[in-house]
């Protein structure tokens, strides 16, 4: 039997009970302790995590059997408490994105590697079997050569999640719809179509009082050649399923909602009834996810600490994402080389 890995968590919202309950699922892990903004909240928060919540992050550190940290607070704070649990000698698996700028990803980056600890960023749907079917599909060639990829994340959420709260603000989420929501789906297609050359994009405010964007878009330019669309935003309502449709040589194929549901190739065709899983989308609730890939990546971390392997997804491939997002930030309809 392998030995059990003791996690700790920082961050009490949504997003770490989703943590706690998967860690909780998963027979060799074992949830340590949780950090809390406050005492007070720390003693109400207690009893649902079943494990001691601190409210000074020098008592969660200092659990000896916490081999790993899960971060799950703001993202404009990743950096600061990346490198804070590093120097500690502890092991982390952090909320994407891993940090809102590509310059704070590289002071990361340095800090990890200087400590010696292993750094894995949460990009769970990489773990979706219907995209690692997609992904067998490029990779074999079945598309032929690669041309366009059109990549949607055309979600919707109301006034009220914005309200009183860190998203959507410039210094803890870093923008809005593109790094907030957008990142996940723009993780897998980057993962599909490889590195890109040049980007230029349009951002805009056009519904919510945010700092960041509701809606978005991008021409992008791949460094193999290929084209590609990109669209995103949160008050597009009422929220659709996210896409992304590849057109190669041979043939098409299009993942929507985190399922392959249509080809124009006859092999890829006739598989689209052999099996579909319910995998959830949040196009218009954040939580209408299921937490399977979140386990699967709990796994794969566990997996890296007890074999020395290094994690599925480590810094270099959580900066690409936030590179295309820096980018069309910064772009105002202007072209952005990216390398």
């Amino acid at each position: 039997m392998e030995r059990k890995v003791g996690f700790g968590i920082i961050g009490t919202g949504n997003i770490a009970k989703f943590h706690a309950n998967c860690i909780e699922k998963i027979p060799n892990a074992q949830l340590l302790g949780v950090l809390s903004k406050s005492e007070n909240r720390a003693q109400q928060l207690a009893d649902h995590f079943h494990c001691p919540v601190f409210w000074e992050m020098d008592q969660l550190l200092a659990v000896a059997g916490i081999e790993v940290i899960c971060i799950c607070n703001e993202s404009g704070l990743h950096g600061a408490t990346i490198e804070q649990v590093a120097k500690a000698g502890k092991n982390i698996l952090c909320e994407k994105p891993l940090e809102i700028t590509v310059q704070k990803i590289d002071q990361i980056t340095e800090v990890v590697n200087h400590s010696g600890v292993k750094l894995g960023c949460v990009f769970q749907n990489r773990e979706n079997p219907e995209y690692q079917k997609l992904k067998g599909y490029v990779r074999e060639g079945v598309l032929g050569k690669l041309l366009l990829c059109q990549t949607g994340i055309n979600w919707y959420r109301p006034s009220g999640y914005y309200e009183n709260s860190w998203r959507g603000t410039h210094v803890m989420d870093g923008g809005a719809a593109f790094i907030n929501q957008g990142i996940h789906t723009i993780d897998l297609m980057l993962d599909l179509m490889g590195d890109l050359s040049e980007v230029s994009g349009f951002i805009d405010t056009l519904h919510h009082a945010i700092e960041g964007e509701d809606v978005g878009v991008a021409a992008l330019k791949f460094e193999s050649g290929a084209l590609g669309t990109l669209s995103c935003g949160t008050a597009l309502f009422p929220g659709e399923p996210e896409y992304i449709t590849l057109y190669g040589s041979s043939g098409n194929v299009c993942f929507r909602g985190g399922k392959v549901v249509s080809s124009s190739i006859d092999s890829i065709h006739r598989e689209l009834n052999a099996f579909q899983n319910e995998t959830g989308t949040g196009a218009s609730d954040p939580m209408a996810i299921s937490d399977q890939f979140h386990i699967e990546v709990i796994k794969d971390m566990i997996d890296a600490v007890t074999h020395d392997k290094a994690p599925m997804v480590n810094t270099n491939e959580a900066k690409k994402s936030v590179a295309l997002i820096n980018a069309i930030y910064q772009s105002k309809g202007n072209r952005i080389k990216l390398s």
